[in-house]
């Protein structure tokens, strides 16, 4: 199978940014989810393989109902996620929470969007994740308050944790507002590890990848915890640490 570009900016002006032309050339694994009316619902998306993963999936949520995806990247082959939620209904809730690590010569592509219809809306976006090696790792995260969306909120925020030189990180994101009445905020955060940190854990007896492996399991830890699966959330830890060592 040739590659083929697999997800992009809902904003065509935007493309002379450069991050709209990621291909893949995996099978594009496809979900459609709708949480009906007053229903909350949470759905877990972990990627553990390692082969190049692609995976297209489109949530739709109802009148005052809520969805909680949670989304966790420690494979070892090139992935690419595009997830898109649509608060539809008034008084609708999203929180999306994902994390990811990308090592040796992986291709990381992430296209968020959460749509915001409904009157009264509520949508948080917070992703973490670390960088090693030469990765090349692209992120586009999308508030999109459509026209009578009055009373909306939403916030989304990436934290990006580089471990080493050679990494490429590219991070976009966005907010789009059809609509006045609504208060909308986004923000990322790029940078090495604290130093001071680490050196506060290696006067402790460890040494420094042992003190990194352990800063980077505590950024990842409160989204790793939500996953209620108990065996799910123990292999995504120990595919972690294993490839943090």
């Amino acid at each position: 199978m040739g590659e083929k570009i697999f997800s992009e900016i809902p904003l065509r002006t935007w493309r002379w940014l450069g991050v709209n032309d990621v291909k893949t050339s995996a099978q594009v694994e496809e979900k459609i989810i709708d949480v009906p009316d007053g229903e909350t619902k949470i759905f877990v998306d972990v990627n553990i393989a390692d082969k190049n993963v692609a995976r297209r999936i489109k949530i739709t949520v109802g009148e005052s109902a809520r969805v909680e995806f949670i989304s966790a990247d420690v494979g070892s082959g090139d992935y690419s996620a595009d997830v898109e939620i649509e608060l539809r209904g008034d008084d609708s809730a999203a929180d999306l929470e994902a994390v990811y690590f990308g090592d040796g010569e992986r291709r990381l592509d992430f296209n968020y969007v959460i749509r915001q219809r409904g009157k009264r809306t509520s949508a948080n976006m917070n992703v973490r994740g670390a960088l090693v090696d030469k990765c090349d790792k692209i992120f586009r995260g999308t508030l999109d308050f459509q026209r009578g969306a009055k009373g909306s909120t939403g916030h989304e925020l990436e934290e990006v944790i580089i471990l080493s030189e050679g990494t490429r990180n590219r991070s976009v994101p966005l907010m789009l507002a059809a609509e006045d009445e609504v208060d909308g905020h986004h923000a990322v955060s790029i940078g090495r590890l604290d130093d001071e940190k680490i050196f506060y854990l290696m006067s402790r007896g460890l040494d420094k990848s042992e003190a990194e492996r352990l800063i980077v399991e505590a950024a990842f830890n409160p989204v790793v915890d939500k996953i209620p699966d108990e065996n799910l959330r123990g292999e995504l830890l120990q595919n972690l640490q294993r490839r943090l060592r």
